[in-house]
C-alpha cells in the first residue's frame, strides 16, 4: 500500500473517530439530561418542599468559621356606548331586611335641634344588616320628627349617606365580607352559607354586587398608591396566575396578576392583564424612572430595552433556586455555590439586625459581600467550562452568568434588595384565595381582585387591621374630594390613629 493510500485511510479514521467523539457527547448529554430528569422526578415524589439549604456536616470544613461582628467580616456558612337589549328584571325587590326578624336590634337616635314647643309627630325608622364579630344583628336609627307650631315646618335628621345608595348592609357587614373573602380566603357561597345558619339568605347576586360596588369605591385610592410606588424610583416586580372565566362556554382562561412592591415605603400594587405579554407591564411603567427588580423573565429586559429612563436589577433567590434543583444530580458542584450563596444572605441578615442605614449597609456590602461575589464568579467560569449546558447545573451557571450584572448590582446602591422575596411573600395571599374561590367569574372581577390585593397587602405591610380600615375609609369616601384621596390611604389611616 502506497504512502497516499495509507494518508487516505487515515484520514478516514480520523473522521469516522470524530463521528464517534460526537456522537459519544450526543449520548452522554442525553443521560445527564435522563439522570437530571430522574433527580427531579425524586425530588417531587420524595424530597423537601422548602428550598433552605442545610449543608452536610463533611462540607463544613470547606465554609465553616465564624462572624466577628466587632469587625463586620462574615465567614460564617450559617449563612381592566354600544346598545344592548335589556331583559326585564324578575327582582323582587328589597326582601333582605324581611328575613331579619329573629335577630338582635341595637337602636341609634339620630335627634335634630328643635325648641321646646316643638310637637313630636312621629319618626322614621331605618334599619341595614350590620356585623360585628361573631354575630349578625340590625342596626336601627331612628330620627324623631317635629313640627314647629308656629311656622308648621317639619324638622327630622338627615339619615348619613352610605357608601352605597339604597343599600340594606352596614359599612361593617360590606367591610366583614369583603375582608373575609381576600384576608381570610373564604369564597362568597360560603359566607352565604354561614350567614344561612344565622337564619338570614344572602342571594349571591346581592353579595356579588356588594363586592364589585365597595371594588368601584376603592379604585382611587389603588391608583395614589401605584403613583407613590412609581415615584420612589426603586420598584421590585413580578407576576403570578389567576383563573378567569371567559367566553359563552365558560371555559377558564389563565390571566396575571402583575404585582409591583416598594420596599422603602412599604407599598404593594396589584394590576390585571389577560396575557403575560410586554403589554401590561410596559403600560404600567410607561411614566417610571428608576430601578426595576425581577426574575429573570425576558418581558422585562425586553421593556428595558425599550426604556432608557430604565435599569434592571437581577434578583438572587431565583438564581439560588437553578442551584437548588441541581443538588440532586451534581451534589458537589451545587453545594459549593450554594454555600457562597448563603455567605451572601448571611451578610444581609447582620445588616439587618444592627439596623444599618443606606451608606452603612453599601459599606458592608463592599467589605464582604464583594469578595464573595468574585469567588462565585470565578467557580462558574471554571465549571463552565466542563458542565454539559443542557444539564440542571449548566442551566443554573449559564442564567446567573448571563444576568451576572444585574445580579450583582446591588452591592453598589444600599437601598436595594438582595433579592426579590419581598414581592413574592406579598403575592402569596393571591396563592392562597385562587386555591379557595378557584376562578374570578370574568376579567373585570379579576381587575376588582386586583384592587382588593392592593388594599389589603398594604395594609398588611403596615401592621393595619384591614377590617378596621376598610370601615373607616367607607364611611368617608363619599365625603372625600378625589384630589384629596391620599387622606383615607392605609398610610394616613395609620399617622392618624398613632396620633390618637
Amino acid at each position: 500500500m502506497n504512502y497516499e493510500a495509507l494518508k487516505a485511510e487515515n484520514e478516514a479514521l480520523k473522521v469516522m473517530i470524530d463521528q464517534l467523539n460526537a456522537t459519544l457527547l450526543s449520548y452522554e448529554e442525553k443521560l445527564q439530561n435522563a439522570l437530571d430528569q430522574i433527580a427531579q422526578l425524586q425530588r417531587i415524589i420524595y424530597g423537601r418542599k422548602s428550598e433552605r439549604f442545610v449543608p452536610q456536616n463533611n462540607q463544613l470544613n470547606l465554609f465553616s468559621g465564624t462572624v466577628d461582628e466587632n469587625k463586620s467580616e462574615v465567614t460564617t456558612q450559617q449563612i381592566k356606548g354600544h346598545e344592548r337589549k335589556v331583559k326585564k328584571s324578575k327582582h323582587k325587590g328589597r326582601q333582605l331586611l324581611s328575613q331579619c326578624g329573629h335577630l338582635p336590634v341595637e337602636e341609634e337616635v339620630l335627634d335634630v335641634a328643635h325648641s321646646e314647643e316643638s310637637i313630636k309627630i312621629g319618626e322614621v325608622t331605618n334599619e341595614k344588616l350590620a356585623y360585628k364579630p361573631g354575630k349578625l344583628y340590625l342596626k336601627r336609627t331612628i330620627r324623631p320628627k317635629y313640627k314647629e307650631p308656629q311656622s308648621e315646618e317639619i324638622k327630622i335628621a338627615e339619615l348619613p349617606e352610605g357608601p352605597i345608595d339604597k343599600c340594606e348592609a352596614d359599612v361593617s357587614l360590606l367591610a366583614h365580607i369583603t375582608v373575609s373573602k381576600f384576608v381570610d380566603h373564604l369564597p362568597e357561597y360560603r359566607q352565604q352559607q354561614m350567614f344561612k345558619r344565622e337564619g338570614v339568605v344572602i342571594p349571591p347576586s346581592t353579595m356579588n354586587n356588594w363586592t364589585h360596588r365597595i371594588a368601584q369605591l376603592i379604585q382611587p385610592v389603588t391608583q395614589q398608591i401605584k403613583q407613590q410606588i412609581l415615584d420612589t424610583g426603586y420598584v421590585q416586580m413580578d407576576e403570578s396566575t389567576i383563573k378567569v372565566m371567559v367566553g359563552k362556554k365558560k371555559k377558564t382562561h389563565i390571566g396575571y396578576m402583575w404585582v409591583m412592591n416598594s420596599p422603602e415605603q412599604d407599598l404593594v400594587y396589584f394590576e390585571y392583564h389577560p396575557g403575560r405579554g410586554r403589554a401590561g407591564p410596559e403600560e404600567m411603567l410607561k411614566d417610571y424612572r428608576g430601578i426595576l427588580q425581577t426574575d429573570g423573565y425576558e418581558v422585562y429586559e425586553s421593556i428595558e430595552k425599550r426604556m432608557d429612563s430604565m435599569q434592571l436589577y437581577g434578583c438572587w433567590s431565583h438564581a439560588r433556586r437553578y442551584f437548588d434543583k441541581a443538588l440532586n444530580s451534581d451534589k458537589k458542584r451545587a453545594e459549593k455555590v450554594l454555600s457562597e450563596i448563603q455567605l451572601l444572605y448571611q451578610i444581609e441578615r447582620i445588616s439587618k439586625e444592627q439596623n444599618n442605614n443606606v451608606s452603612q449597609r453599601k459599606q458592608r456590602r463592599q467589605d464582604q459581600a464583594k469578595p464573595i461575589l468574585e469567588r462565585i464568579k470565578a467557580n462558574l467560569d471554571e465549571q463552565a467550562l466542563v458542565v454539559t449546558p443542557s444539564s440542571l447545573m449548566g442551566k443554573a451557571i449559564g442564567y446567573t452568568l448571563r444576568r451576572w450584572k444585574k445580579l450583582t448590582a446591588y452591592i453598589e446602591d444600599g437601598r436595594m434588595e438582595i433579592d426579590n422575596n419581598l414581592i413574592e411573600n406579598a403575592i402569596r395571599p393571591l396563592a392562597l384565595g385562587r386555591k379557595n374561590y378557584l376562578f374570578a367569574g370574568n376579567h373585570e372581577a379579576a381587575a376588582n381582585i386586583a384592587k382588593f390585593y392592593t388594599i389589603f397587602s398594604t395594609c398588611k405591610k403596615h401592621g393595619i387591621n384591614p377590617y378596621d380600615y376598610l370601615v373607616w375609609y367607607l364611611e368617608r369616601v363619599n365625603d372625600t374630594n378625589i384630589q384629596h384621596i391620599v387622606n383615607i390611604s392605609p398610610v394616613s389611616y395609620k399617622k392618624i390613629n398613632e396620633k390618637n
